[in-house]
């Protein structure tokens, strides 16, 4: 049997059986990674309004329009 990968079932078991020595202490790691609980993180809280770097009022656009192009140079 090959996995799309090209590795075979029998590689990927004798590694497991190389590194954890049985598939019973393989499977029980795995379940003890999925049970431990997840770490929860705090809610980003955005700033209030108002801050040191709000400006007072917006500030007008010029129109892009305006004025005439440029010359061509040269």
């Amino acid at each position: 049997m090959t996995d799309l990968m090209g590795s075979t079932v029998h590689e990927l078991l004798a590694q497991v059986l190389a590194r954890y020595g049985s598939i019973d202490v393989f499977i029980a790691r795995l379940h003890a990674l999925l049970d431990t609980p997840t770490v929860e993180r705090p809610v980003a809280v955005a700033p209030a309004a108002g801050g040191r770097h709000r400006l007072a009022e917006p500030t007008r656009r010029r129109s892009m329009t305006t004025g005439a192009p440029p010359r061509p140079s040269g």
